[in-house]
C-alpha cells in the first residue's frame, strides 16, 4: 500500500498538477511522456490497492463500496484524458509547423522527431485509456451496421502498413469469398483486431517475423484467425493474458514500450461485438488468436 492517501489520490494530485501546467502553457514536451506514464503506474497500483482492500474487507465482513470506487476512478480518468488531449494536440501541431518553417540542422530535426513521436505515443495511450474507461463504465458507443469482413480486413491492412514497414515484418491477409455477412460495429471489431495483429508484429523477429490474418465461416459464425511466428507465451503469461496492465517480464517483451492495455481492450471490444477469443501459444513457437463473432442468420 502506498502512502499519502493511496495511489489513486496520488495519481489525481499529479494529474491536477499536470492539468494546471497545461492551462498555464508551461508543459515541457520532453517531460510529458514520463509524467503521464507515472500517472499510469499509479493507476495500476490503485487497482491493486482496491483488490487488496476488497480481500481484506471480505475477511473481516466489512463491506467496501467497489462500485463507488470504480466510478470515482472512471470520472478522474475521463477528466484527465479530456484535459490532456488539448495540449498534446497543440504540441503535435506546433511540431508540424516548426518542421515546415525552414531547414533544420540534424540535431534540431532529431529533437523535433522525438517530440512528435512521444506526443503521438501519448495520444494513443490516452485513446486506449479513454476506451478502457468507457468499457468499464458500460458507456462504450456501439454502432451496428451491415458489413463484410473483407472491408474490415482491408482497413486493418491500411492502418498497419506503416507499422509493418517500421518493424520490418510481414502481414499476410487470407480472406476468401463467401464469408458470413456481419451486422455489428465493424470499426470496433477492426480496432480490436488491429491490437491483436500489432501484438504479433511486435513480438516476432525482425526480417522474418510474419503475421497471418485468415477467416472462415462456421455456420452463421465468422471465425477470424490471427497467427504469428513470434516468441509465443509461457503458461504463466497465458494465465495472465487479458489482465489490465499485465506485461510479461521476458526481455523480448520489455524491449518494446507498452502499457498492458492492448489485449484487454481487444477482448473487451470483441465481447461488445458478441464475440469470443481463444488463444493457442507456446514459448518460442508463436501465438494464434481465434476470434469468433456472430454473422447474420
Amino acid at each position: 500500500m502506498s502512502d499519502d492517501g493511496g495511489a489513486l489520490k496520488q495519481a489525481q494530485q499529479k494529474a491536477q498538477t499536470l492539468l494546471d501546467a497545461a492551462k498555464e502553457g508551461s508543459i515541457i514536451p520532453f517531460r510529458l511522456p514520463g509524467q503521464i506514464e507515472e500517472i499510469v503506474n499509479l493507476l495500476n497500483l490503485a487497482d491493486e490497492e482496491a483488490k487488496f482492500a476488497a480481500a481484506e474487507a471480505a475477511k473481516s465482513a466489512v463491506p467496501v463500496d467497489m462500485e463507488e470506487y470504480i466510478q470515482e476512478e472512471s470520472h478522474f480518468v475521463g477528466h484527465m484524458i479530456h484535459e490532456l488531449n488539448t495540449p498534446l494536440t497543440s504540441i503535435r501541431g506546433y511540431s508540424d509547423m516548426l518542421g515546415s518553417m525552414g531547414e533544420l540542422n540534424d540535431m534540431q530535426t532529431q529533437f523535433l522527431g522525438i517530440v512528435k513521436q512521444n506526443s503521438l505515443r501519448m495520444q494513443n495511450l490516452l485513446h486506449d485509456f479513454r476506451n478502457l474507461n468507457k468499457i468499464r463504465k458500460g458507456t462504450m458507443p456501439y454502432n451496428a451496421k451491415m458489413d463484410v469482413f473483407k472491408n474490415i480486413a482491408l482497413k486493418i491492412e491500411k492502418d498497419l502498413k506503416s507499422r509493418v514497414e517500421e518493424l520490418n515484418r510481414q502481414l499476410e491477409m487470407d480472406i476468401p469469398q463467401g464469408l458470413p455477412m456481419l451486422n455489428l460495429d465493424s470499426e470496433l471489431l477492426g480496432e480490436a483486431l488491429v491490437k491483436l495483429v500489432e501484438n504479433g508484429l511486435q513480438y516476432s523477429a525482425e526480417g522474418t517475423g510474419r503475421v497471418t490474418v485468415s477467416a472462415s465461416g462456421d455456420g452463421s459464425m465468422l471465425v477470424i484467425t490471427i497467427s504469428d511466428n513470434g516468441i509465443g507465451m509461457t503458461e504463466d503469461d497465458l494465465k495472465m493474458l487479458g489482465t489490465v496492465y499485465f506485461r510479461s517480464d521476458r526481455d523480448e517483451v520489455i524491449a518494446f514500450k507498452g502499457n498492458g492495455l492492448g489485449i484487454p481492450l481487444a477482448y473487451g471490444m470483441i465481447e461488445l461485438c458478441g464475440g469470443t477469443v481463444d488463444v493457442e501459444s507456446a514459448e518460442d513457437e508463436g501465438t494464434t488468436f481465434i476470434v469468433r463473432v456472430p454473422g447474420m442468420v
